[in-house]
């Protein structure tokens, strides 16, 4: 009688084992990734909400007053809320502007936040 060829149960199963073992390793990276590039997606859109709250400083050509403010914006098919805090500096012709980015789901979470100067024109 010839002997029988294939594997064992045994090594049927160690080979299960380390097949399920790489393959939920690799999901929980594919996971990681998608979270990670949504963040980072949230991250640039908060970006450019904040530079276009300091460009608009800039392009009225207006002294801003001391203070605060907030307001929402869309961006990116998303509102965001932003929140604008304008301080007075050592230098008389200057001002500190502070924005600080949240998205609307979670306005005490700040994504982003951006400090500039304006000067008085």
């Amino acid at each position: 009688m010839a002997p029988a060829k294939g594997f064992t149960l045994v090594e049927v199963l160690v080979a299960l084992v380390i097949l399920a073992v790489a393959l939920t390793a690799m999901i929980k990276t594919a996971s990681e990734t998608t979270v990670n590039t949504a963040v980072m997606r949230d991250k640039f859109f908060a970006s450019l909400v904040a530079t276009n709250k300091i460009n608009e400083l800039h392009i009225q050509k207006l002294w801003p007053s001391t203070g605060d403010s907030n307001g929402m914006e869309e961006m990116g098919n998303q509102s965001w809320f932003w929140q604008m805090k304008v301080d007075t500096t050592p230098e008389p012709t200057l001002r500190k502007v502070i924005v600080n980015i949240s998205s609307e789901s979670n306005k005490d979470r700040v994504l982003y936040s951006l400090i500039a100067y304006v000067g008085q024109h």
